[in-house]
């Protein structure tokens, strides 16, 4: 055991930790885990089956196809069919997606070690920033809860009845009933550092009416939850900086993105970026005056390329370059399961595994929903 690290351990996140770390075996607190989880994996759906999906013509030929796999339990049962019938095609399919994948993390969540349990429900929380970004931005074209429960990912912390509430209640009670949860009482005390509570409560209320508003707001409830992932991942197992890496990854991503939509919008110095950048990342300062320079996106990739390498420079949009960017953070991400086989690692890494394997479905229903080509959906497949 390095002990210089243990005592940095012990002096900057406590006695607790430093404990562990002295009886800390790796086989023993994650052999029975990563055992299984490697089983799992083995499962996954592989790029032959998505090959098959993206040819099929018919959402009742492709719930056929996912019936033959481990689909089948969530395709036929109450849960999903007490909302949609087969009928209704795609909000059916991408239903099945997101409840199978949530049935998966709960059970990942339960034969995961104490030790790494906590690692594993901060990084879901992800999925209640994204619903509640969904939500929000949802609330401003005027859609109902039956519109939006499609499109939520309820493997977070925030359960579906209380999703439900905070997506039915009038804009001045939107606040109200975020702050009301333990996640929206820990993220939001992140973003009111900057603000006052009532600044922030007023950015929820006219983010329904303004788009410009509502931009703002997303970015203040990403950087919320990036500034809290990065305070609060902590684990006796070294593997966790992968983790931190990856972590470090997305923030970059969100970063350059942020950046070239502020610049489309007529941002022109870094003064009015540094207010809307996510601390945590490893992309400097240079880098984004770069993509504020950059004439076309031949040069804003080369401005990315210590951060990220893509294989192509001829992007025609941002919605397509960031496309590219997604795809190159999920191999990233994917090749944490990769790193150790016992460890926390293998737990996050297959969870990230098969996050993919569920956009790929999604990405593959939406697709057809606008009548693109398998040509046209297959560059936007990460396979693992």
């Amino acid at each position: 055991m390095d002990l210089l690290s243990t005592a940095s351990d012990f002096a900057h996140r406590g006695f607790p930790l430093f404990v562990k770390k002295l009886f800390y075996n790796r086989q023993l607190t994650y052999g029975y885990a990563s055992t299984r989880v490697r089983a799992r994996k083995a499962l996954i759906l592989q790029k032959a089956f998505f090959e098959d999906l993206l040819n099929q013509r018919t959402v009742p030929g492709m719930i056929a196809m996912l019936e033959r796999t481990y689909y089948k339990k969530v395709l036929t049962s109450g849960v999903l069919l007490d909302y949609y019938s087969p009928d209704v095609g795609s909000k059916f399919l991408e239903m099945a997606a997101e409840i199978h994948y949530k049935d998966v993390v709960n059970k990942i969540r339960s034969i995961t070690p104490p030790d790494g349990l906590p690692v594993v429900n901060l990084l879901m929380r992800k999925w209640d920033i994204l619903n509640l970004r969904t939500i929000i931005s949802s609330k401003r074209t005027g859609k109902t809860w039956e519109q939006i429960y499609p499109y939520l990912v309820s493997a977070g912390e925030l359960t579906v009845p209380q999703l439900k509430r905070i997506a039915e209640s009038p804009p001045d009670k939107l606040y109200v009933r975020i702050k009301a949860t333990t996640v929206g009482r820990e993220i939001l005390s992140q973003s009111s550092m900057g603000l006052k509570g009532t600044e922030l409560e007023q950015m929820f209320i006219k983010a329904i009416q303004s788009a410009e508003v509502l931009s703002q707001l997303q970015v203040i409830l990403d950087a919320s939850y990036y500034n809290y992932l990065q305070e609060s991942i902590i684990s006796a197992d070294k593997d966790v900086e992968w983790i931190r890496k990856t972590v470090s990854k997305e923030i970059d991503l969100r970063n350059i993105v942020n950046t070239l939509r502020l610049k489309h919008n007529g941002a022109e110095d870094i003064q009015k970026i540094t207010p809307h950048l996510i601390q945590g990342g490893n992309v400097k300062q240079a880098c984004f005056e770069s993509l504020l320079k950059a004439k076309d996106y031949r040069e804003v990739v080369q401005a990315i390329k210590p951060a990220f390498r893509l294989g192509r420079d001829d992007f025609k949009s941002l919605s397509e370059l960031e496309v590219a960017l997604q795809q190159e953070l999920a191999k990233e991400r994917v090749r944490v399961f990769y790193r150790n086989p016992v460890s926390i690692a293998t737990i996050v890494g297959f969870l990230f595994i098969k996050e993919e394997e569920m956009n790929n479905l999604r990405k593959i229903v939406r697709g057809k929903d606008y009548n693109l080509t398998p040509e046209e959906i297959r560059p936007m497949l990460v396979y693992y």
